[in-house]
């Protein structure tokens, strides 16, 4: 797959529009169908979309993806598109959804066909949608397609449904919608090694700052490591009893691991919720929640994919 910083003329081939933050199931079925056009055609397959999400740009508030962009560029891979162009939305704003259509999409690309979800949205003032991607395909020789809503336990698939599922602490939920585990990457960094005194070394990490953010709370989880993947326990909170701070603490406990890894990197994919943010009086109480905590994972792993 080839990834572009800058558009460049590729003609006559199969696109795919959208921010498709999470790449979830819904956007791989927009994904998947411009593959396959490309393919029956004998072209290339290509996504365009923004390098940031247009919302940072036009409110002015902070924006919390779910994967990272690098991340997204693998799945890309995966999934099997040929071509990514990475565009940088403030150069774009004050297009009208026409002149987009003319003079990006047509301009660059001559597409045989464009696909989007039924909610996308382009242009100034988010004026161009799918009723305008079909009113104009005879006029600019494409063929469109609507993808239409795809659901899950009777809830549509979309990145903000997914959102609110991990903010919910729902990461169960996130994952039937994602179609895989969300997960979260950072480097160990010291902590108060107070975890250790209790029998439960912690690797401590700061939690992504760009990331959604999961609600207070403690988690099961894989941590993969260097290729190597293991159970886990997050705890994610102000440590509300023995030892309070004033900023959250992300700390994760990695079942049957003893390695020094400082400094290094680790991926942490959360399975499901264990329990609310608790208090606790003192260390002997902390200590035996914290071996329940751990009996949880060892039953919860078995039913595991």
């Amino acid at each position: 797959m080839e990834v572009f910083n800058e558009l460049k003329t590729s003609p006559h081939i199969s696109l795919a529009l959208g921010f498709f933050d999470g790449i979830h199931e819904g956007h791989q079925v927009v994904i998947k169908n411009a593959i396959n056009i490309a393919k029956k055609e004998g072209t290339k397959s290509a996504i365009l979309m923004f390098r940031e999400h247009p919302m940072k740009f036009i409110t002015g508030a902070k924006t919390k993806n779910i994967l990272y962009i690098e991340d997204k560029l693998s799945y890309l891979e995966k999934i099997g598109v040929d071509e990514v162009y990475l565009m940088d939305f403030p150069s774009y704003e004050n297009l009208s959804a026409e002149e987009y259509i003319k003079d990006v999409l047509i301009k660059y690309f001559s597409p045989i066909a464009i696909t989007t979800g039924f909610n996308h949205s382009f242009g100034k003032n988010k004026t161009g949608t799918p009723a305008l991607l079909r009113e104009l395909q005879s006029k600019y020789n494409y063929k469109y397609f609507e993808i239409p809503p795809i659901t899950c336990s009777q809830s549509v698939i979309s990145s903000s449904a997914v959102k609110k599922a991990i903010e919910e602490g729902n990461v169960f939920f996130a994952h039937s919608l994602l179609g895989y585990k969300f997960f979260i990457k950072s480097k160990v960094i010291e902590g108060a090694h107070i975890a250790s005194t209790l029998g439960f070394p912690s690797a401590n990490i700061n939690y992504p700052e760009n990331i959604v953010e999961i609600p207070y709370g403690v988690y099961y989880v894989i941590v993969e490591y260097k290729g190597e993947k293991y159970n886990g326990i997050l705890n994610h909170s102000k440590s509300p009893s023995l030892f309070p701070t004033n900023k959250p603490k992300t700390e994760v406990h990695i079942i049957d691991f003893d390695k020094n890894i400082y400094g290094e990197e680790i991926k942490v994919s959360f399975v499901t919720k264990i329990r609310n943010e608790l208090s606790f009086e003192s260390k002997e109480k902390l200590s035996a929640q914290l071996l329940r905590d751990k009996a949880f994972v060892e039953i919860y792993k078995y039913y595991v994919n």
